[in-house]
């Protein structure tokens, strides 16, 4: 690390602005492709094993903080995902957002992504919803703040894999997704396979997500019934119940004021449901450009957000 390049630094920086010093297997695993080979070493330090911009040495404590609370976030979250082997048609689910990151805080939300079998994205997300909330583990649409509760915010189906918003901040989210719930490797290959572009940004894909799978273990019981409830689902009256489904979860979307909100993401059809109308990404990006040219580097700090502001909302 005498030498360090530009893709370190654009790394070190991104996660500056989380807050979040990173290890040297970390920067192996996350740093951004190649920028330059300029040496920028005075513009970072290392201590006790994490590299962080010079003068932010606090982050270091700020990390293991969170870590200590992100602990306790994954047994909740474990808990109530170990639930959703009941849910027809649910194929993964992942850990996403502060949460995989372990760089929670004490009013952090549980976020999760699942993927769900293609045509049944909206009777799985109902079915999902309503176990979750029977628990008392699901955030409900009207809730600020919802520590420690599971947040639904993002489905996609085992034949629509393919996430196209790109920017270093989805690249960063979606590279450091961990699997809790799954069912054989094959889909997992699938997904990663599908989102190849995360490795046009890191260097580290795809290994970065397929070190960290946190598999749920297999409940004979559960699967069981869920098995049950999809054969009796596939059947025409599974197809009505979809139909009944995605007339009913639309008309809430599209009268719901946070939908139109500006600088947020929604989108509603039959391949994806995303539901992230406070979306960091704007900030952290903006953030981002900023250190990037205070630390004398402006021609690294041009990114652009992953289409927020041009399409934030796309519903059927």
């Amino acid at each position: 690390m005498s030498i360090i390049e530009k893709s370190v630094l654009k790394t070190i920086v991104y996660y500056d602005c989380l807050d979040y010093p990173l290890t040297k297997a970390e920067l192996e695993s996350f740093s951004f492709k190649n920028s330059g080979g300029q040496e920028v070493s005075d513009l970072i330090q290392e201590a006790e094993g994490f590299y962080f911009l010079k003068g932010r040495r606090n982050l270091i404590k700020i990390r293991r903080e969170r870590h200590e609370l992100a602990k306790k976030k994954w047994q909740k979250t474990l808990k109530a995902v170990r639930w959703l082997r009941l849910i027809p048609y649910i194929r993964l689910v992942f850990a996403s957002g502060s949460l995989a990151l372990n760089n929670t805080i004490k009013e952090s939300d549980l976020d999760i992504l699942i993927v769900v079998k293609a045509g049944r994205v909206w009777l799985a997300r109902f079915l999902t919803a309503v176990l979750l909330g029977l628990l008392g583990a699901r955030r409900k649409r009207d809730q600020r703040i919802a520590p420690d509760k599971i947040c639904l915010n993002h489905f996609i189906t085992d034949k629509s894999l393919y996430i196209p918003r790109k920017s270093i901040y989805t690249a960063q989210l979606y590279a450091r997704l961990v699997p809790i719930l799954l069912y054989g490797d094959e889909l997992l290959e699938k997904f990663i396979e599908a989102n190849s572009w995360i490795g046009e940004y890191i260097s580290g894909w795809p290994n970065s997500i397929k070190y960290k799978v946190l598999s749920i273990e297999y409940n004979k019981v559960l699967d069981l019934i869920k098995k049950t409830g999809e054969k009796i689902l596939d059947t025409k009256f599974g197809d009505w119940l979809e139909s009944v489904l995605r007339k009913y979860q639309l008309r809430r979307i599209k009268n719901y004021h946070l939908t139109y909100k500006p600088g947020g993401r929604v989108k509603a059809d039959d391949e994806s449901l995303e539901f992230h109308p406070d979306s960091p990404e704007l900030k952290i990006v903006e953030k981002y450009n900023k250190k990037m040219a205070e630390l004398g580097f402006p021609e690294l700090g041009k990114e652009q957000d992953s289409g927020l502001l041009t399409k934030p909302v796309d519903l059927l």
